[in-house]
């Protein structure tokens, strides 16, 4: 950085049309020229020939010793310097097409210096005091232009604690009106359906489904309503777990609602449910968007003579009411909406709620996203099952892989190839798009294999039909994309071949690789492409390691933040504007002890003093349905 003055400036024209402005500084230990790219107009404006300013910058080569597109500061005479440029630390802003990365940080510096006498502070004075943090206005000047990168880090602990908090008071609110207060349906979970049911189940719940059962059947007694999520791994036997709950609700004369985010997976839950549930004398009915007797159906919901209705998004719309709806079970909660499961809940007065995913989150991060929740965690897997295989294959081994998938066909196993695209990208071009990789293979390497292609362009009936294929193992070999990864199971489904896996997350790649491995029989995973960044080759080194899914999700969310949990969830929790779910997860802890203790005192948060946070909180509402 100089203090200097322009002694010579001149604009140049460049090749295709863009111009340069280049200028020589002094200051009293020599010249050095600098230049600015596509700014020829400096020249001739704010760095003319005599102009006093300050410069910083990276020093280059053009001709000799130059700064290369500097900042700079113009320095008015007999007007006191302000930098905002150079000669301190500067924010460096997220830039759209247009905008300069110097016209951002000047409408900023302006947009802070007129707005900080207008701020009101939202923290009360004790849990600034207790835990030393800034002021607002001391934070929202130093969180942009900071005098010492201490006080930008001071800055953003402040803001980033108060947004833990907002969120943490709306949790410990909503739990203490909406699931404490609220009198719901004390279910009876002994009954004589239950006794049937368990009299004839013919193996033994591992001790995590049992203890989930435990869980769910304690809330379903209770007079409050059941808000509880099911976690567990892929194949880890959920709906075994969920079906209790469907059982004690019928013992009890209610009706239950079970939702499933496809047509296919729902079909799957009714197959299931309709063969377990039938036998005790507890009717069942699919209800989709596509199944002809769908008015049939709504009507006999609504009239009580079907306890137990599967089906997708049509169940919570206007035109589908039950007669008793007291329990209602939300598969893959992440991809509904939150109003979507709200309205279907609504049509009930004050239902169980049983939320179950098959995405393995880290405990702590799962009690933080869905706070408003009890979590019951399946952790173990039903015996006999065998770890999934996974290795990764290289390019020279390629065609070993495909007489390994021709000698699983021919003992009768089936195996999926799942691609990232479905067709070819100017924008993915190295990518392998699904129907030019089905075409190549099943004319070349798997000629005379039963090859059959699934995508999501595909229509319905097509895609049942063949999801339906290859349950009735008439597919030996499934080309799809990651459609496939929730709904499709075949027990005999061996062999898993992802295309360009670097690409996927680690958590999706675990997802893909649950669809193999669901029974007895030893299954493999084959990781093709060859990473191109490290991040890429660690994934698929930890996906080869480990088989527990929530291990995978820890390394995941260490690996890429917490920002694909905020994706994946879709519950409709906010974006947090600077905390870290995983880097801040000190004051998390902190802050959800304050916002107990907050409320302790004050549950309505009436006193003056938390007005702003009270208001903050309402940021976060329905983030728990």
């Amino acid at each position: 950085m100089i203090e200097c003055e322009v002694t010579a400036a001149r604009s140049m024209r460049m090749r295709g049309g863009k111009t340069l402005a280049l200028l020589e500084v002094r200051d009293e230990t020599g010249s050095i020229k600098a230049s600015f790219f596509g700014r020829g107009f400096l020249a001739r404006g704010e760095l003319k020939q005599g102009t006093r300013c300050l410069m910083a910058g990276k020093v280059g080569d053009y001709k000799g010793l130059t700064l290369k597109d500097p900042e700079y500061e113009v320095i008015q005479p007999e007007e006191e310097l302000t930098t905002v440029h150079t000669g301190r630390l500067v924010p460096v802003y997220p830039l759209t097409k247009g905008i300069s990365q110097r016209q951002m940080r000047g409408w900023i510096y302006k947009a802070v210096q007129s707005s900080l006498p207008l701020l009101k502070e939202s923290l009360p004075p004790d849990i600034q005091h207790r835990h030393c943090l800034p002021d607002l206005t001391t934070a929202m000047a130093s969180i942009h232009f900071p005098e010492r990168a201490e006080a930008a880090e001071n800055a953003r602990r402040r803001f980033v604690y108060e947004e833990l908090l907002v969120m943490q008071l709306a949790i410990v609110r909503y739990r203490a009106t909406r699931v404490e207060s609220v009198q719901g349906i004390r279910h009876t979970v002994d009954g004589p359906l239950m006794n049937a049911f368990l009299q004839h189940l013919p193996y033994t719940l591992t001790t995590g489904q049992q203890q989930a059962v435990d869980d769910i059947l304690r809330d379903m007694s209770a007079a409050r309503p059941m808000f509880r999520l099911l976690q567990g791994d892929v194949g880890c036997g959920k709906t075994l777990v969920a079906l209790h709950a469907v059982i004690a609700a019928s013992d009890s004369g209610s009706q239950t609602a079970f939702m499933a985010p496809t047509e296919i997976l729902a079909e799957q839950h009714y197959v299931t449910l309709q063969g377990l549930l039938e036998p005790l004398g507890i009717r069942t009915a699919l209800l989709t968007g596509n199944i002809p007797n769908a008015a049939h159906v709504r009507e006999e919901v609504m009239l009580g003579n079907i306890p137990v209705v599967i089906g997708t998004h049509a169940l919570f719309q206007k035109e589908t009411t039950f007669k008793r709806l007291g329990l209602v079970i939300i598969d893959e909660q992440h991809r509904f909406g939150v109003k979507q499961r709200q309205e279907l809940a609504a049509k009930g007065a004050f239902p169980d709620v049983l939320h179950t995913t098959a995405t393995p989150i880290p405990r702590t991060l799962a009690i933080t996203l869905y706070g408003g929740m009890d979590i019951s965690v399946i952790p173990d897997m039903p015996p006999g099952r065998l770890p999934v295989k996974t290795s990764w294959v290289p390019e020279n081994k390629k065609e070993d892989l495909y007489r390994y998938l021709r000698e699983q066909a021919e003992s009768g196993y089936q195996s999926y190839i799942v691609c990232p695209l479905v067709e070819q990208s100017e924008y993915f071009s190295e990518l392998t798009p699904v129907i030019d990789h089905f075409v190549a293979l099943s004319q070349g390497p798997l000629a005379g294999l039963r090859c059959r292609l699934l995508h999501g362009s595909l229509d319905t009936a097509e895609k049942d039909k063949v999801m339906n294929d290859f349950k009735t193992r008439t597919i030996d070999v499934l080309f799809s994309t990651t459609i496939i990864e929730v709904g499709v199971d075949s027990p005999q489904a061996t062999t898993m071949v992802i295309e360009d896996a670097w690409r996927f997350g680690l958590t999706q790649l675990h997802q893909l690789r649950g669809r193999v491995g669901r029974s007895a029989i030893q299954s493999y995973c084959f990781l093709l492409g060859v990473p191109s960044t490290p991040e890429g080759r660690k994934r698929l080194d930890l996906l080869r390691q480990c088989s527990n899914g929530f291990e995978i999700a820890e390394a995941d969310l260490e690996l890429r933040g917490p920002g694909e949990y905020c994706g994946v969830r879709q519950t409709g929790l906010p974006d947090f504007y600077i905390a870290g779910l995983l880097s801040d997860a000190r004051l998390l802890d902190l802050s959800k002890r304050d916002a107990m203790e907050l409320l302790r005192h004050d549950p309505e948060l009436s006193a003056p003093e938390y007005a702003c946070l009270l208001e903050a909180s309402k940021r976060f509402e329905g983030m728990f349905v």
